[in-house]
């Protein structure tokens, strides 16, 4: 079967024949029919975050599977014993497997999948858009929900970012709390389509915006997080979901007073299923474009700069 494969930071992904994947006991072999390009795909590559190479990238994967038809793949490949697991956050088990990061994932034309309850029934929805629920989709909609504390009264809220993930957060936004949304987005755009998904006002990154109840920061730079602090209300929340690789200086005195700042990382189980239903019944919309897989390389420059609107997926 054809793959993409890293072999090392800083060097394009090799597209290569790489045995079929074999099932046994509870595996499951899939046939992949797309996958989100994510900026954390980029970061794996410019040796920014990582696991053991050589590596299949790819973590939104749609596929379909004998018997079952197509199917969306939840990939927090986790043990199902461990206390994380037990109280439902399975993205945080100790001994989890993530398809592109530590085993191989979705660049390829099959994917081995370890058991099928990492693998939903799509009810429809079409394999290539839903792809980027898998991490898109959910990470954004979990971010929202453990924010809903904070987003009471018409509370204020500034996202800095608003590319794939941002497309989501917008939406979810307005689904579930309504606030007074602004946007800081460098690209004219992505400003456009992010007043079309909700916000109320969206302006580059060095215009003036207020002070808001609620931050979240889905670039993670030196730049943002500063910004992200600057402008973050006492007794506000700032979620970060960015993995741009900066750093935040945190002391008594160097963030607002009694601010609750934390990360938020991908989703559980039931966050994908919750998001299905949302997408099954119409209630978000997502923009994607297709390339094919021989065109990786040039679908990850792309996310690198900037150029895409919503998510790249790969069709093998």
């Amino acid at each position: 079967m054809l793959a993409a494969v890293l072999h090392a930071p800083g060097h394009p992904l090799a597209l290569e024949q790489r045995p079929e994947p074999v099932a046994a006991g509870t595996q499951r072999v899939l046939d992949v029919r797309a996958a989100g390009v994510c900026h954390s795909d980029v970061h794996m590559v410019d040796g920014r975050i990582g696991g053991p190479l050589p590596r299949v990238l790819g973590h939104e994967i749609a596929g379909r599977l004998a018997g079952i038809g197509d199917v969306l793949v939840y990939p927090g490949w986790s043990d199902g014993t461990c206390e994380y697991c037990l109280r439902g956050l399975e993205q945080l088990c100790t001994a989890v497997a993530e398809p592109g990061w530590a085993v191989d994932g979705g660049f390829a034309e099959r994917l081995l999948v370890p058991h099928p309850r990492f693998l939903f029934p799509l009810g429809g929805l079409d394999p290539v858009r839903a792809a980027p629920l898998a991490d898109a989709g959910v990470t954004a909609y979990r971010a929202v929900r453990r924010l809903l504390p904070w987003l009471v009264d018409r509370a204020s809220v500034l996202v800095i970012g608003a590319g794939g993930v941002g497309q989501f957060v917008l939406q979810y936004l307005r689904l579930f709390a309504n606030p007074r949304i602004a946007v800081l987005e460098p690209r004219e755009r992505q400003r456009r389509r992010a007043l079309e998904s909700g916000a109320d006002q969206a302006g580059a990154p060095d215009e003036p915006v207020p002070k808001a109840d609620v931050v979240l920061d889905l670039v993670g730079t030196d730049a943002t997080l500063s910004k992200a602090l600057d402008r973050l209300r006492p007794t506000g929340a700032l979620a970060i979901l960015g993995e741009g690789g900066g750093r935040i200086r945190l002391g008594f005195d160097s963030i607002p007073p009694e601010a609750h700042i934390f990360s938020s990382l991908w989703g559980t189980i039931e966050d994908l299923r919750a998001v299905l239903d949302l997408a099954q019944r119409g209630e978000i919309d997502w923009n994607v474009e297709t390339a094919p897989l021989s065109e990786v390389n040039e679908a990850l420059d792309r996310v690198r700069s900037g150029a895409v609107d919503g998510r790249i997926v790969l069709v093998p």
